[in-house]
């Protein structure tokens, strides 16, 4: 390792030096869990974005629902639309006090209505603590869209976050309901705002209370997404790209000391 001012030169690439020490520790972290390989995939798909024409940016929340970052938007995808993905979350995003990892599919088989399988890597073997992962907690979520968007009129989402348990806790168990509406700036982009209210359900810990985010598409870069959220438990801040249509990521980070990274698959049915 050698320093060189603000910067940190590794076998890994180039650490900022000046933030703080625990997100500089979970950078690590991230960058030796993915290894090289996965620095190279980041830095090409960039590339190809860079190269090939600009997409439309698409969302994805971290439990595999549309959304944000770690709040739902009432928003729907193209009806007939499979996506699949899997996320690194660090400590304290997901209520668990060590990184996870989950992978999701989510479907919409029409336009007002939405359902997502996913689960979520955890250290703990019914509910007692264990130092691998070994365990995996498996949850649903089912979305309703009574009201689309419209000129004056924002969209609106009803959401069940897992609505079925046979067995150990449901740590995302919550209903909610969402409001999003966008705005077009001229030779800027789209803005979007998005607020809404969760209440928990059974074992539910995870979302619970007021939420609200925005996002930001620039109108020169159609397949970038900045977001800014607070979801009931702190504040995310992050970015998705789309590639080729098909190809989304996610980069956020919490608070600005634990990170995250998403990557995910999307395809509609065409006939």
């Amino acid at each position: 390792m050698l320093l060189f001012g603000k910067y940190c030169l590794t076998s890994h690439g180039i650490i900022w030096t000046e933030v703080s020490a625990s997100l500089k520790l979970e950078l690590m972290k991230m960058i030796m869990s993915f290894g090289r390989l996965g620095c190279v995939a980041g830095f090409v798909s960039v590339l190809m974005c860079l190269i090939f024409p600009f997409l439309k940016a698409d969302a994805q929340q971290i439990i595999g629902t549309e959304g944000l970052i770690n709040i739902p938007t009432a928003e729907m995808r193209e009806k007939k639309t499979f996506v699949g993905g899997v996320n690194y979350v660090g400590a304290n995003i997901l209520y668990y006090d060590y990184p996870v990892y989950n992978y999701f599919i989510d479907f919409t088989p029409f336009r007002f209505i939405e359902m997502t399988f996913r689960s979520t890597l955890i250290k703990e073997k019914l509910e007692m603590p264990s130092d691998s992962y070994c365990e995996q907690d498996r949850s649903f979520t089912l979305r309703l869209m009574p009201l689309y968007e419209k000129k004056y009129v924002p969209g609106v989402v009803v959401g069940w976050n897992d609505f079925y348990s046979n067995m150990g806790r449901s740590y995302y168990a919550a209903l909610y309901g969402v409001i999003t509406k966008h705005i077009s700036i001229v030779g800027t982009g789209v803005v979007g705002a998005t607020v809404g209210y969760s209440k928990l359900t059974g074992s539910g810990v995870v979302y619970d209370g007021v939420f609200c985010g925005v996002d930001f598409k620039p109108s020169v870069v159609d397949c970038l997404r900045l977001m800014a959220e607070y979801d009931t438990q702190g504040c995310n801040v992050g970015a998705g790209l789309c590639i080729w249509k098909h190809w989304n990521l996610l980069a956020f980070a919490r608070d600005f000391k634990t990170l995250g990274v998403g990557f995910s698959y999307q395809y509609t049915i065409k006939y």
